[in-house]
């Protein structure tokens, strides 16, 4: 028997198995189908782990530039080897990745309190502007936000400062919710806007009557009813 009729009996063979069963019968009729299906999986799953391997090898490059950062910049501008316009121009040439990943938040954090007590308003909030909403880890993301909006204030960007304020206060199941309501509360007072400050107050009290920033908005309210 020649090659050309062993495939042909071999191709016989497989149709007829098939071909017992409906199921079996469809996929010999969609063979192209689903073959080209399968190809689609393999090729879909296989990418997903080249782009998982990537992600973790860009996460570590990520960590591997905050490390350096923080132990030359940062160590340097500490023990005010650099001055800090210099320490926020390195930070600034960092790539955005590497700004916002969430081992720098730390060393943002650290920067900015380091800038505010130095007096350099202004290059504290280049920094903090960097990460204010790009980073997605919460609890960073809200002490990124508190930070800035004392910054704010400082440079008397009030109005900035209060937009940055009343969306945390309207953020569900938010990171320390009696403190945001009383800075807010305070700053609308700072504006002269007692009705809406006295709103803010009367939140933490309400809501927060044993938190200890409820003293503080009785201070305030008792002084709003002078």
């Amino acid at each position: 028997m020649s090659e050309v009729t062993q495939a042909t009996d071999q191709s016989q063979t497989l149709e007829q198995t098939l071909n017992k069963t409906d199921l079996g019968h469809l996929i010999y009729e969609k063979r192209k189908v689903f073959f080209a299906l399968l190809v689609a999986i393999l090729v879909g799953v296989t990418g997903y782990f080249l782009w998982r391997q990537s992600q973790r090898s860009s996460d570590l490059n990520d960590s591997v530039k905050v490390f350096e950062f923080k132990n030359k910049v940062w160590s340097e501008a500490k023990t005010g080897k650099i001055a800090p316009t210099e320490l926020v121009s390195q930070f600034e040439k960092l790539d955005s990745s590497v700004q916002s990943t969430p081992v720098m938040l730390p060393v943002v954090l650290e920067m900015g309190k380091f800038l505010y007590e130095k007096g350099e308003y202004s290059q504290a909030e280049i920094v903090l502007r960097k990460i204010a909403g790009t980073t997605k880890h919460p609890v960073g993301a809200f002490f990124v936000t508190m930070q800035l909006a004392v910054v704010l204030e400082k440079l008397n960007k009030v109005e900035e400062a209060m937009v940055l304020l009343e969306k945390l206060a309207q953020t569900k199941d938010g990171i320390l919710p009696a403190k945001v309501n009383l800075e807010l509360g305070r700053l609308y007072l700072l504006k002269g806007e007692k009705g809406k400050a006295q709103t803010q107050f009367d939140t933490v009290v309400s809501n927060y009557p044993n938190d200890e920033y409820a003293k503080l908005a009785k201070l305030y309210l008792s002084k709003l009813a002078q």
